[in-house]
């Protein structure tokens, strides 16, 4: 039973430590996939009740672009959200799927397109903080 009950603490304390934390890297790094960016780039602003928001500049004419996203399960559900416009949550059947997974040091992200190709992405954790 002494061995158990760490594991069990574990069990039920862990999730909830991490969930902000790994919503704010897992959207960072979806981000970078989703639009061709070096993960480097990408900001993250803030995370509020489970949204995490980030953003990055574009290098070739300093523009902001920003994003929100927030898990559902493996799936990383997106909106735009630059100040003139505000997108809806990625949630049509037409949109693709946006998949995370977690990998000993590394979140790869697997965009999943309607036409039945994808492409996949990784990025170290310690990178994305």
């Amino acid at each position: 039973m002494k061995k158990l009950l760490p594991l069990i603490l574990l069990v039920f304390t862990a999730p909830v430590q991490a969930s902000e934390v790994t919503v704010g890297q897992v959207c960072k790094a979806a981000s970078a996939a989703m639009f061709g960016r070096d993960h480097k780039i990408v900001q993250l602003d803030k995370v509020e009740s489970g949204i995490a928001y980030v953003h990055y500049i574009r290098q070739n004419d300093s523009s902001r672009w920003a994003i929100k996203c927030k898990l559902i399960g493996d799936q990383v559900m997106w909106a735009s959200d630059n100040p003139d416009s505000i997108g809806r949550w990625r949630d049509d059947p037409a949109d693709s799927t946006v998949k995370y997974a977690i990998d000993d040091k590394k979140i790869i992200i697997t965009e999943l397109y309607s036409d039945g190709s994808s492409t996949t992405n990784s990025y170290p954790l310690n990178q994305l903080k």
